[in-house]
């Protein structure tokens, strides 16, 4: 078992690291693409699902947010022309999501700012042995906590496998 002392130290690393990333991730977007780092979270997981659509409460869970707080979000996509709702026939009470086609540019154009931050902030201070021992190392533990694997899986190079659960 870890001392005390490490799991604070990583713990305070990780939350104020994650707290600074996600900040200027979301002050870079909002300047130089139509949306928030939020809305890139709702229309990311929208947009790799096979079906590009997600129920409400599925949605909710995968985010991390209440069912109300998602409600307001959507609402607000909604009217930007990003996401659709829809009720499907055989339950009215259901209500999934889905990305339209704007909602696929504007992903699309946040993405690129997306990945130019990150390769200027992570891939200029870690090589790609510390990245793959980070992205390991984070998904043990979320696996621990979860119970589910990582969805950010290795790629097969990295793993060895023939096939990557990677978006």
């Amino acid at each position: 078992m870890a001392s005390e002392e490490s799991v604070v130290r990583a713990w305070a690393n990780l939350h104020f690291t994650y707290r600074d990333m996600s900040k200027r991730l979301d002050e870079r977007l909002r300047a130089e693409s139509e949306c928030s780092l939020g809305d890139v979270d709702v229309l990311n997981e929208l947009h790799c699902t096979p079906e590009r659509r997600l129920q409400m409460l599925t949605l909710a869970d995968r985010l991390g947010v209440t069912r109300g707080g998602l409600t307001k979000i959507i609402d607000r996509l909604v009217e930007r022309g990003w996401v659709s709702r829809d009720r499907p026939a055989h339950n009215r009470r259901e209500v999934h999501v889905l990305i339209t086609d704007d909602g696929s540019r504007v992903l699309r154009d946040a993405r690129a700012v997306y990945i130019r931050l990150l390769t200027q902030t992570l891939g200029a201070h870690l090589d790609d042995a510390a990245l793959d021992d980070l992205a390991a190392s984070m998904g043990k533990l979320h696996q621990a906590l979860t119970g589910s694997e990582s969805r950010w899986s290795p790629s097969p190079e990295q793993s060895g496998e023939s096939s990557s659960r990677t978006r």
